[in-house]
C-alpha cells in the first residue's frame, strides 16, 4: 500500500462522525465478518488486530490492541457493540477518531464484526457483561456496560445443536481426543502430539466463544477447522464438548465434593451425639 493511499484511508477513518456522510452504508454482508473487518477496521486496528498501524502514530488515543491481555480483561462483547454503535469520547467529552458506525453498519453487521474480533484476535475471551465493576466502563455520552444488549453464547448468531456436534466430534475429533474426551485417541494419530484432555479442571471456565475460537483457528498441535467445517458445525461440536466433557466433569466434581461434605458433616454430628 502506498503512503498516499494509507494517508487517505487514515484521513477518512479519523474524520469526526459529524463530518461523515451519514447516507453512506456498507454493502459488505454480515455473513462475511472478515471482509467487514478488513474493509472498515483494519486501517486503524491492523490486519492482526494489534493496533500496530500507521494510525497509532497519529491518533490519540491510539487504536485498541485486541490481542492484549488488557483488552481481554477490560472489554465485554456488549461494551464493544456499544462503542461501534455510538463511537467514543474522552472523559472530558471530546470525540475521538472512533466514529459512530451505526450510521454506516446495520446491527447485524456490527455484531458480526465484533464477534469476528473476539474470535480471531481475543481467543474468544472477553469479560462477561455482569462482571464489569465500578465506573471504569462509563464515558461521556454513553455507558459501555450496555446492559440492554442481549448476551449470547456463540458468535454470528449461531444456535448450537449438540446432537449434530456429537456426529461432528466422532468424525473429526474422536481419533485424537478419544471417545471420552480424555485425549486418549488412536496412538497412531497422537504419537507426535498431545491432544487436550477436555476433562482437565483448567478448562472449566471455557465458554462457547473460547471453544469456538480454538476449534476454528486451531492451537498448538490442533489444526484450524474453519476451512473444513461450517460455522454451524464448529458451534455444534463446541457445545457437545462443553456439555459432554468440560462441564460434565465440573458437575461430577461438585457433586462428589458435596457428597463428601455431607458425609463428613453427618459423621461428625453422629459421633458428637454419642
Amino acid at each position: 500500500m502506498s503512503w498516499r493511499l494509507a494517508a487517505a484511508l487514515l484521513a477518512f477513518a479519523t474524520l469526526p462522525a459529524a463530518a461523515q456522510d451519514k447516507s453512506w452504508k456498507s454493502h459488505v454482508s454480515p455473513r462475511e465478518p472478515a471482509a467487514l473487518y478488513h474493509h472498515h477496521c483494519a486501517v486503524c486496528h491492523g490486519e492482526k488486530g494489534d493496533g500496530d498501524t500507521q494510525a497509532k502514530h497519529a491518533l490519540d488515543p491510539a487504536p485498541a490492541d485486541f490481542t492484549s491481555e488488557k483488552a481481554r480483561k477490560d472489554l465485554s462483547r456488549a461494551h464493544m457493540i456499544e462503542v461501534l454503535n455510538k463511537g467514543t469520547r474522552t472523559r472530558e467529552g471530546n470525540r475521538t477518531a472512533m466514529i459512530a458506525w451505526s450510521n454506516h453498519l446495520s446491527r447485524e453487521q456490527i455484531e458480526a464484526v465484533v464477534d469476528y474480533v473476539i474470535v480471531t484476535f481475543m481467543d474468544g475471551k472477553v469479560v462477561p457483561n455482569d462482571q464489569l465493576h465500578g465506573d471504569s466502563h462509563k464515558h461521556a455520552g454513553h455507558d459501555h456496560s450496555a446492559s440492554h444488549i442481549k448476551a449470547v453464547d456463540y458468535p454470528y448468531g449461531l444456535k448450537p445443536n449438540p446432537a449434530n456436534g456429537k456426529a461432528v466430534y466422532a468424525a473429526n475429533c474422536q481419533s485424537c481426543h478419544g471417545a471420552q474426551g480424555d485425549g486418549r485417541g488412536d496412538p497412531k494419530r497422537t504419537a507426535s502430539a498431545k491432544p487436550r484432555d477436555f476433562r482437565d479442571p483448567g478448562l472449566r471456565t471455557a465458554s462457547g466463544f473460547t471453544l469456538y475460537s480454538t476449534v476454528s483457528r486451531g492451537k498448538v498441535h490442533a489444526g484450524a477447522w474453519d476451512k473444513s467445517l461450517r460455522n454451524q458445525d464448529i458451534a455444534d461440536v463446541s457445545e457437545y464438548v462443553l456439555k459432554s466433557f468440560v462441564k460434565q466433569q465440573g458437575t461430577q466434581a461438585q457433586e462428589h465434593a458435596g457428597g463428601h461434605a455431607h458425609g463428613h458433616a453427618h459423621g461428625h454430628a453422629h459421633g458428637h451425639g454419642k
